[in-house]
């Protein structure tokens, strides 16, 4: 698949970047993510609406919110959030949607600094966003209520104490939380199916297409409009609307990306 120069698209959506996060603590496709924006805006492709649905800002094994305050770390924000505020058109919105590894609020909201720096840069910031066609959620609601969410994060801050005196923590609370605290993802069939079907029932769906991260899984469940965006650790995958045709695209290497599947509504 190639991007015509000049194209304009409805919207874009990608999650689960998990951006500032070290690779000695978890892989990351930071460089090949750069390389589609990079490639996006040197052919001139413009979407009018950007959606970041989830788990973009990695905030859960250390503070996002202090590494903002550095001269270093604003550098680093910079680099993601100008290439992304380059594809978009003007003429529509930017959505950025709160996921679980966004933040260690028990209230499940961004951080002071970070909420700041993304308003100013014109970003909505919200924990669904919805439309006459859409509903774009992160999706941790399909496995986390209020009173397992923090827990989790009672847990998950007394990890960061030890962590900020021993590095090492860092790979330990990783383990720990896929362990104890992260429901298991669905993997065979039905629980997909009764995950997707919760989450459909928590949006009030109806007709309209959901799409979420989340699970780290890029996929298209037609019979019920939904739609996973994948993730920026082992997809290198997105999603992209145009008119009624929503199309889940990956990026297979450096200016190649193959069209997975097409959802027409």
């Amino acid at each position: 698949m190639k991007f015509r120069r000049g194209r304009l698209y409805d919207a874009f959506f990608i999650s689960d970047i998990h951006y500032l996060l070290n690779k000695k603590i978890k892989s990351h496709k930071h460089k090949e993510l750069f390389q589609l924006l990079d490639h996006l805006n040197k052919k001139e492709v413009r979407f009018d609406n950007l959606y970041l649905v989830g788990d973009i800002i990695e905030n859960w094994f250390f503070s996002a919110d202090r590494r903002l305050q550095r001269v270093k770390g604003k550098k680093r924000f910079n680099k993601l959030f100008e290439r992304l505020d380059r594809l978009s058109s003007g003429n529509g919105k930017k959505y950025y949607i709160v996921g679980n590894h966004d933040t260690t609020s028990y209230l499940m909201r961004l951080t002071p600094k970070v909420e700041h720096y993304l308003i100013e840069r014109g970003w909505i910031i919200c924990e669904k966003a919805e439309n006459e066609t859409l509903i774009a959620i992160h999706g941790h609601q399909g496995q986390y209520n209020k009173f397992t969410w923090m827990g989790s994060i009672l847990v998950l801050r007394i990890l960061h104490v030890f962590a900020s005196a021993f590095p090492g923590v860092f790979k330990f609370s990783e383990n720990f939380y896929h362990k104890h605290l992260n429901r298991q993802d669905p993997s065979t069939v039905e629980e997909t199916l009764h995950y997707y079907q919760k989450l459909s029932k928590l949006t009030h769906q109806d007709k309209k297409v959901l799409i979420s991260g989340h699970t780290h899984d890029f996929l298209c469940i037609p019979k019920m409009n939904i739609i996973n965006t994948g993730d920026w650790v082992k997809s290198n995958s997105f999603v992209i609307q145009d008119g009624k045709k929503f199309s889940g695209i990956r990026m297979t290497a450096r200016k190649e990306f193959k069209k997975e599947f097409v959802l027409n509504v």
